[in-house]
C-alpha cells in the first residue's frame, strides 16, 4: 500500500483525510467494489471536489480494477465470457464421448460373456430380414390388386348389362371405360413400385461385405464395421422401411376432351417500314410549311393594297339579291289553321252559312302570359328614403321614449342618478359654495370630467367604425349588381389607344366597376367590350363619351396636342349596347393584334365574333371619309 501513502500524501494536507481515503480504498479491494463505490467513499471522506476528484483519477490509473467501465470494456468483458464458456461446453463434449465409448466397450464384452465369448449378432441376418420384409409386401400388394381387378370386371358387366336394357347411353359407357382405362394406369404403376423395390433390396455389395466381415472376424472378438459401412447400411434400410410404409398415391384423372393451354410465350416479330415513309412525311411537312408562310406573304401584300378590307366587308355585309329557296308558298301556315285548306283558292264564298264554323268561334283566346328571360324570380321592390325632417323627427322620436324609460327606472331605484354633467362655463352655477371654497380643485374636478365624456364618445366611435374588410365589402357590395338575369354590353370603338393616360383610365375603371370584356388593340381600330349591369354600363358611357377627351388628342401623339395642331383627331363612339343572357369573358383583359384575323380568332375563342365585324365593317365603310373636320 506504499504507492496508497503516496497517493494521498501528494493530493491530500490533512492527516484525517489520507487516512479515511487509505480504509476506503482498501475495503473497495477487498470488497471488489466498483468505481461509482469509490468515487462515494472518497468523496464523503474528502471535502474538497477538486482533490477527491484528483484522489480517484490517480487511485484508478494505479489499479485498474477500480476504473470506470465504459462500453468497451464491457464488450470485451462479454466476449471472453462468450469464449470461456464455449470452451467449457467443448471439453464438456469431449468427456461425454469418451466416457459414452467406455460404456459401449464395457456393454460389448459383457454380451459377448453372455453369448459365451461370440459376438452379439441377431440371429437373422439382413438377407433373411430383407427377403421377408420383400415377400410381405408383394403379397399384400398382389392381393389388393387381384381385389381391384375383380372390382373391375363386375363393374364392366354392369355396364354392359345397362346398355344392353337402354337405362344408360352409350355416350356414358364410353367415359366410364375411358375411367377404366385411365385406373388401369395404376395397376401397372404397381408393379413398377415393385421392380424398384425389388431393385432396392437386391443390393448384393453391401450384404456381401458384411458377409465377408462376420467370416474373416475371430472368435470371440467383435470386429468394428467401417463407418462407411455402417452409413451405407442405415441408408438402405430407410429406404426400406419408407418403401414399405408409403401410403399408395391418388392418380388424378383427366378429361382427355379438354385440351390444356401450353405456357408458351408467342414471340413479338419485327416491325419494320417502309422505304421512303419518312421521306414522304418530312416532304409532307416541308410543303405544309411552305403554303403556311405563301398565305401570309398574300395575306400580308392584300392588306397593304386594302383588298382585304374588302374582301372583310363583303363577308361581313348582305348582298340584298338572296331569294327564296321553295318560293312563295300556297298557304301560310296562320292562315292553314283558320282556314282549314290547302291554298288559298278553296275560301268559301262570303254567303256560306257554315263559313269558318269549324275553326271560328265568338270565344276569345287569351294565351297564357310567360316570363320574360330577363325578368328577375323574386318580385323587386323600389328603397324608400325619408326626407330630412322625417329622419329628425323620428330621431327626436326614439331619444324622447330612451330618456322617458331611462327616467322611469331611476325613480323606482333600479339605476343610479348620473352625475350632473359639469362644465368650466357653468361651474359656479353647479357646485355653488364647492368651487368658492376650493376652485383649483373644482376645476381638475370638472376637467377630469370632460376628459372622461371625451374618452367615452371616442371609443365608441371607434366601436362603431368599420374595419378594413368591412370597408373593402361594403364598396364590393355597392358597385356590384346582380346579372343572374340579363347582362348589359356595350361596344366601343377608339380609333387610337396610344395615350397612356386614357389607356389606364379606360382599364382601370373597368376593373374598379367589377366589369369583364376585353380590349383589342389593332392599327385599324381599338374595340372595347364591357359587359356589367345598368348602374355600371351608365357610368362607363358617361366616362367613354363625356369624361374622357379624345378629340384634344392627335392620333399617333402619346400626349395632348393643341386645338389648331394639324392631323386626324381621335375619335370613341359606341357602335353597339343590349343585353345579353350571360356573359362571355370572366375578367377584364387587354390584348394586341398585328392581323384582322386573329383579332377575330379572339373573339370567336368567346364566342363574340359579331363585335368585331360589326365594329369593322363600319370601320371600312367610313375609310376616306373625315368624321371630325382638320384644320
Amino acid at each position: 500500500m506504499g504507492k496508497l501513502e503516496d497517493i494521498c500524501d501528494r493530493y491530500l494536507n490533512k492527516r484525517d483525510e489520507r487516512k479515511k481515503v487509505i480504509e476506503a480504498v482498501e475495503r473497495c479491494l477487498k470488497k471488489g467494489y466498483d468505481f461509482e463505490k469509490l468515487r462515494d467513499r472518497v468523496n464523503d471522506a474528502v471535502r474538497d471536489t477538486h482533490e477527491a476528484t484528483k484522489v480517484i483519477s490517480a487511485v484508478c490509473d494505479h489499479y485498474p480494477q477500480l476504473r470506470k467501465r465504459t462500453r468497451n470494456d464491457r464488450d470485451e468483458d462479454r466476449d471472453r465470457d462468450r469464449k470461456r464458456d464455449k470452451t467449457d461446453s467443448r471439453n464438456d463434449d469431449r468427456r461425454d464421448r469418451g466416457k459414452e465409448k467406455e460404456r459401449e466397450s464395457s456393454r460389448r464384452m459383457e454380451a459377448e460373456i453372455a453369448n459365451g465369448g461370440r459376438p452379439a449378432f441377431e440371429t437373422r441376418t439382413t438377407e433373411e430380414q430383407k427377403m421377408t420384409t420383400s415377400t410381405a409386401i408383394e403379397e399384400t400388394l398382389r392381393a389388393k390388386e387381384l381385389m381391384y381387378q375383380a372390382q373391375q370386371q363386375i363393374e364392366e358387366r354392369k355396364m354392359k348389362m345397362a346398355v344392353a336394357s337402354g337405362a344408360v347411353p352409350p355416350k356414358a359407357a364410353l367415359i366410364q371405360s375411358s375411367t377404366q382405362a385411365v385406373a388401369g394406369s395404376k395397376t401397372l404403376s404397381l408393379e413398377k413400385r415393385m421392380e424398384q423395390l425389388r431393385a432396392n433390396l437386391s443390393r448384393a455389395p453391401i450384404v456381401a461385405k458384411l458377409d465377408a466381415m462376420v467370416a474373416n472376424s475371430q472368435v470371440g472378438v467383435m470386429a468394428p464395421l467401417p463407418e462407411a459401412v455402417q452409413q451405407a447400411e442405415k441408408k438402405v434400410q430407410q429406404q426400406i422401411t419408407k418403401e414399405a410404409k408409403e401410403p399408395e398415391k391418388l392418380i388424378e384423372y383427366l378429361d382427355p376432351r379438354i385440351s390444356a393451354k401450353t405456357a408458351d410465350r408467342r414471340r413479338r416479330g419485327f416491325n419494320f417500314h417502309e422505304k421512303g415513309e419518312f421521306e414522304k412525311l418530312a416532304n409532307k411537312q416541308r410543303a405544309m410549311a411552305k403554303l403556311e408562310r405563301l398565305q401570309n406573304e398574300v395575306s400580308s401584300a392584300a392588306q397593304s393594297t386594302g383588298i382585304s378590307s374588302a374582301v372583310k366587308l363583303a363577308m361581313v355585309t348582305p348582298t340584298g339579291t338572296a331569294k327564296i329557296e321553295n318560293g312563295v308558298p300556297d298557304i301560310e301556315w296562320w292562315d292553314m289553321l283558320v282556314l282549314d285548306k290547302v291554298n288559298y283558292d278553296e275560301i268559301p264564298p262570303e254567303d256560306d252559312s257554315e263559313r269558318y264554323s269549324q275553326t271560328v268561334s265568338e270565344l276569345v283566346e287569351h294565351p297564357i302570359s310567360m316570363r320574360a328571360p330577363t325578368e328577375p324570380l323574386t318580385q323587386q321592390y323600389l328603397k324608400v328614403y325619408l326626407t330630412t325632417k322625417e329622419k329628425k323627427k323620428i330621431r327626436r322620436q326614439n331619444r324622447k321614449e330612451v330618456l322617458k324609460e331611462k327616467t322611469e327606472k331611476i325613480r323606482l331605484g333600479l339605476e343610479k342618478a348620473p352625475e350632473p354633467k359639469v362644465k368650466i362655463s357653468n361651474l359656479m352655477r353647479v357646485l355653488g359654495n364647492d368651487a368658492i371654497q376650493d376652485p383649483t380643485k373644482m376645476e381638475a374636478h370638472v376637467r377630469k370630467q370632460m376628459a372622461e365624456r371625451l374618452k367615452k364618445h371616442e371609443t365608441l366611435n371607434a366601436e362603431r367604425k368599420l374595419t378594413e374588410d368591412q370597408k373593402r365589402a361594403k364598396k364590393t357590395k355597392k358597385l356590384s349588381e346582380d346579372t343572374s338575369t340579363a347582362v348589359n354590353v356595350a361596344v366601343y370603338r377608339v380609333k387610337s389607344l396610344a395615350h397612356p393616360s386614357k389607356k389606364f383610365k379606360v382599364e382601370t375603371n373597368a376593373k374598379q366597376l367589377q366589369m369583364s370584356g376585353a380590349i383589342m388593340m389593332h392599327k385599324a381600330q381599338n374595340v372595347i367590350v364591357v359587359e356589367g349591369g345598368p348602374k355600371q354600363q351608365k357610368f362607363y358611357k358617361n366616362l367613354m363619351l363625356n369624361r374622357i377627351k379624345w378629340a384634344d388628342e392627335i392620333i399617333g401623339q402619346k400626349k395632348d396636342a393643341e386645338k389648331d395642331a394639324p392631323g386626324e383627331r381621335n375619335l370613341c363612339e359606341m357602335i353597339w349596347e343590349g343585353q345579353v343572357k350571360r356573359r362571355n369573358f370572366r375578367d377584364f383583359t387587354v390584348h394586341t393584334a398585328t392581323l384582322e384575323k386573329q383579332a377575330r380568332e379572339f373573339f370567336e375563342k368567346h364566342g363574340v365574333a359579331q363585335y368585331w365585324d360589326l365594329c369593322y365593317s363600319t370601320t371600312v365603310l367610313l375609310e376616306g371619309q373625315d368624321i371630325l373636320p382638320t384644320a
